[in-house]
C-alpha cells in the first residue's frame, strides 16, 4: 500500500514537472489553473471611460480594457459598436471571460454630442480634490493629479515599440487626411511620411525649389523649449536619459523643420503690441522680434499657452522630474540660458482668454490621455489658470 502511494506520488510529481516545464517554455499557466479553484470573473472597468463622444470621430475601441484576478491577459469582446454619425445616446455590450469559463457582461453607454465639451471627457472624480483651492495650493494638488503619467521614449529603434514619433501621426493627425499631420505653427497639412530622419522619402516630400533634391520634412518641435531646463542627462555627447519633459505629448507637436529651427529655443512674446524691435514676418502669421522672441500664429496662441502651463505645474522638480519649471514675466532673452523659465507670462495669460480652448485641443487632449494616462487641467477647465497665476493685467 505504502509503495503504491510513493509510485502514486512519485507520478503526480513528474507530471507537476513536466508541467512547469510546459509553462516555462511555451509561457502557459496550466499549473496554476489546475492548483488555484478560480471562480472569480474578470473585471470590466468603464469609469474612466468617456460617457459623451464628439459626432464623426472614429471611437478608439482600445481603451476598453479588463482585469482578471487570475490570469495575466484578459480580452474584452465587444458587442455591436457606436454609430458616431448619428446624434443621441447609444449602447453596447462588453464581454469578458477568462480561462476558467468565468464571465462578466457589461453594458456601456455613451452620448454622441455635435459641440466638444472638455467635460465631456474628464473621468469622474478625477479633479475632485481641487475643490476650494487656489494658488500654490491649487498647482500643487493639480501636479498630484497629472504626476506619474506613462512614459514613452523619444525614438524606437526597431517597429514594434510606441515612440514620441507614432504618438504625433496619431495626436496630431489631420481629420481630413489619415495620411497627414497638422504642422503646429505653419497650419498645414504634411504626409506623415515625410518624418525627419526617415532613410527615404516618398515623391510627396519634394516641392519646387532652388534646392533640387531637398525633401520638406517634420519634426518633433518641444513647445517649452528642451534646452530651458536642460531635459537630458548626458555622458558626453550620449544621451543616457529623456523621458518625462523631453518625451511629454502634452507640448510635444509637429512642425516643419525650418520653422521648427525658427522658433528655436526663442522666449514666446507678442511682437506687434508697439513696443518691440526688430519685428520679423516668418510666414504663416508668425513673427520674431527683440533679441530672441518669437510670436505664433493667432490660432494657436491659447494652445501654447495651456501647453506651458500644464508643463509649470506638471514639473515641480520632484523624483523623476528632473526640472522645476516655472513662468516667468519679462525673460531674459538669452538663447544659450538653461534655466527653467519660459514667457512671457502676461501675453501668455492675454493668449488663453484671446484664443479660447478649441474642440481640436479637446480631442487632442483626450487622446493623449488615452496613451499617457493624464490630461491638461487647463484645457478641461480654463477657469484654473486665474486661479493660479491671475490677469493679464497683474503683470503691468
Amino acid at each position: 500500500m505504502k509503495k503504491s502511494m510513493r509510485k502514486i506520488s512519485m507520478i503526480i510529481g513528474v507530471i507537476l514537472i513536466g508541467l512547469f516545464v510546459i509553462d516555462y517554455v511555451f509561457e502557459t499557466n496550466i499549473v496554476n489553473r489546475i492548483l488555484i479553484n478560480d471562480k472569480e470573473a474578470p473585471t470590466i472597468n468603464v469609469d474612466q471611460l468617456p460617457r459623451q463622444y464628439l459626432l464623426n470621430r472614429e471611437f478608439n475601441y482600445s481603451i476598453i480594457v479588463c482585469e482578471d484576478n487570475h490570469d495575466e491577459s484578459c480580452d474584452v469582446e465587444i458587442i455591436d459598436s457606436f454609430d458616431t454619425s448619428v446624434l443621441g445616446v447609444q449602447s453596447i455590450t462588453l464581454k469578458a471571460i477568462d480561462s476558467s469559463g468565468n464571465s462578466v457582461e457589461k453594458v456601456y453607454q455613451i452620448e454622441i454630442v455635435e459641440n466638444a465639451d472638455s467635460s465631456m471627457y474628464i473621468p469622474l472624480g478625477y479633479y475632485d480634490s481641487i475643490e476650494g483651492l487656489e494658488g500654490s495650493a491649487l498647482k500643487s494638488a493639480l501636479n498630484d493629479i497629472i504626476t506619474g503619467h506613462i512614459e514613452y521614449i523619444y525614438s524606437s529603434k526597431n517597429d514594434i515599440d510606441m515612440d514620441v514619433w507614432e504618438l504625433l501621426k496619431i495626436t496630431d493627425e489631420d481629420p481630413n487626411n489619415e495620411n497627414n499631420v497638422l504642422m503646429f505653427y505653419s497650419g498645414f497639412s504634411m504626409p506623415k511620411e515625410c518624418q525627419d530622419g526617415s532613410s527615404e522619402y516618398p515623391e510627396s516630400c519634394y516641392v519646387d525649389s532652388d534646392a533640387e533634391g531637398v525633401p520638406i520634412k517634420w519634426n518633433r518641435e518641444h513647445v517649452w523649449s528642451k534646452s530651458r531646463g536642460d531635459f537630458e542627462i548626458k555622458e558626453g555627447t550620449t544621451t543616457v536619459l529623456a523621458l518625462g519633459a523631453h518625451t511629454d505629448i502634452h507640448h510635444l507637436v509637429p512642425e516643419e523643420s525650418s520653422m521648427n529651427s525658427t522658433k528655436n529655443n526663442r522666449m514666446f512674446e507678442d511682437c506687434n503690441d508697439g513696443d518691440d524691435t526688430n519685428v520679423e514676418s516668418r510666414g504663416y502669421g508668425n513673427y520674431t522680434c527683440n533679441i530672441w522672441s518669437f510670436e505664433p500664429r493667432d490660432e494657436v496662441k491659447g494652445d501654447v499657452a495651456r501647453m506651458l502651463f500644464y508643463m509649470s505645474v506638471r514639473y515641480e522638480g520632484e523624483e523623476g522630474d528632473m526640472v522645476d519649471l516655472e513662468l516667468v514675466n519679462d525673460p531674459v532673452e538669452d538663447k544659450n540660458s538653461k534655466l527653467p523659465e519660459y514667457g512671457d507670462l502676461d501675453d501668455l495669460l492675454r493668449w488663453h482668454l484671446d484664443d479660447p480652448v478649441s474642440e481640436y485641443e479637446i480631442f487632442r487632449n483626450q487622446t493623449i490621455y488615452t496613451y499617457q494616462n493624464n490630461r491638461n487641467p487647463f484645457i478641461d477647465i480654463p477657469e484654473l489658470v486665474e486661479l493660479i497665476w491671475g490677469n493679464p493685467e497683474d503683470y503691468n
